[in-house]
């Protein structure tokens, strides 16, 4: 005997009822005196999740409700195989830890290796204006927080544009897509160059200062061209935000994205590319380079020069921490900004590839350029 609820079909009003079972046969009794019989084989029974109530439906649309389910399976003789399964590895620690795991080891591979090569597919899968309404907020929050017009002088910029489109921008395989454009700002102290995902690319005051010749210069453009080229930057901010990505790809309202340009502007300065994504640039621009008879060395040349006036940076950065952290612990909204903004900043270069490495790169291919090749087959490590 089976012991539950039934209540009507399209009725909320239960009553305890009992199910007997007897040679392929079933009865029915309510506590109002409702009996229902009929063979077992016609009775619609819900499969079994757990310990979950099962319900008994039968032809008239009325439903028996019970929480017995082994009586059920044993007396009914009509177990699920999907819910016997479930409640079988429910049943056994053993193999609820053997789910556990496959389930962290599948979610593990999944942002390891499914999000990045995802990502990479919807950021080539983004219409040009995408990247247009993503590169606008991002270059207006990069104004806005952390750059200044630049105070080189106008034929100093115009020079470098010059050689930007003539030279570097043809070079790239999407040229025409990108509409590549070149910005100069200034970023008190700091050397650096910034790709947009629209082919806006920054070179900041103190950058220009330290290149002591074109090639240097060329080098490391070449180096965000190749960000651009490979959509690096939108990778970068789909994996932080994949789901609503995905889902707004799908449904085809890709206007938000618009908004996301504040999010890359922060991504730009605190996070900085993967270092698949640096290694990525680097070879794209030492090929580039053979081609355009520009010695590999000279990115080399100017990533130590860099290097090394960051860690002046960096030195004087710590000084400075450590005397604030003896000073009054009072501090101006503007202070925590700033002091926040500059730590961004050593986060972003911690995450490059070792500065080391990369030069070791550069001047092997600077030795095929020196043995008047143009093309070098160098394995770069991820």
């Amino acid at each position: 005997m089976i012991h539950g609820k039934w209540h009507a079909e399209g009725s909320a009003a239960q009553q305890d009822a009992s199910l007997n079972t007897k040679d392929g046969f079933y009865e029915l009794l309510t506590k109002e005196g409702h009996c229902y019989k009929g063979k077992i084989a016609d009775l619609k029974i819900s499969d079994r999740l757990g310990n979950v109530e099962r319900n008994i439906t039968f032809d008239d649309g009325s439903i028996f409700a019970s929480p017995h389910n082994d009586t059920i399976d044993r007396l009914l003789q009509k177990p699920s195989s999907v819910g016997s399964f479930i409640h079988r590895i429910e049943s056994h620690m053993g193999w609820v830890v053997v789910g556990i795991f496959v389930t962290a080891l599948f979610m593990f591979g999944f942002y390891k290796w499914g999000v990045p090569w995802a990502s990479e597919k919807i950021a080539h899968a983004l219409p040009r204006k995408t990247n247009e309404l993503i590169a606008l907020n991002t270059l207006k929050f990069l104004d806005k927080y952390l750059l200044s017009d630049s105070k080189l002088k106008e034929a100093q910029k115009e020079q470098i544009r010059s050689r930007f489109f003539k030279s570097l921008v043809p070079l790239g395989s999407t040229a025409k897509s990108n509409n590549y454009k070149l910005h100069f700002r200034n970023w008190p102290g700091i050397p650096n160059a910034l790709a947009l995902p629209s082919g806006d690319i920054i070179l900041t005051d103190k950058f220009v200062e330290l290149c002591q010749n074109q090639d240097e210069m060329d080098s490391v453009i070449l180096h965000e061209i190749g960000h651009v080229e490979r959509r690096h930057s939108l990778q970068t901010l789909i994996e932080g935000t994949f789901i609503t990505v995905s889902v707004m790809l799908i449904v085809g309202d890709i206007n938000f994205l618009g908004d996301m340009g504040v999010g890359l502007g922060s991504i730009l300065v605190s996070t900085a590319y993967s270092r698949r994504h640096e290694s990525e640039a680097d070879e794209f621009a030492f090929k580039k380079m053979l081609r355009a008879k520009i010695d590999p060395s000279s990115f080399a040349t100017i990533m130590g020069r860099i290097t090394k006036h960051v860690e002046g940076l960096s030195l004087e950065h710590k000084k400075k921490t450590k005397k604030s952290k003896n000073a009054k612990s009072e501090k101006t909204k503007t202070a925590k900004t700033a002091k926040t903004d500059e730590a961004s900043f050593w986060d972003y270069l911690s995450s490059h590839p070792q500065t080391s490495e990369r030069i070791r790169l550069a001047n092997q291919y600077s030795a095929c350029f020196k043995k008047g090749l143009t093309t070098c087959q160098i394995a770069i490590a991820e």
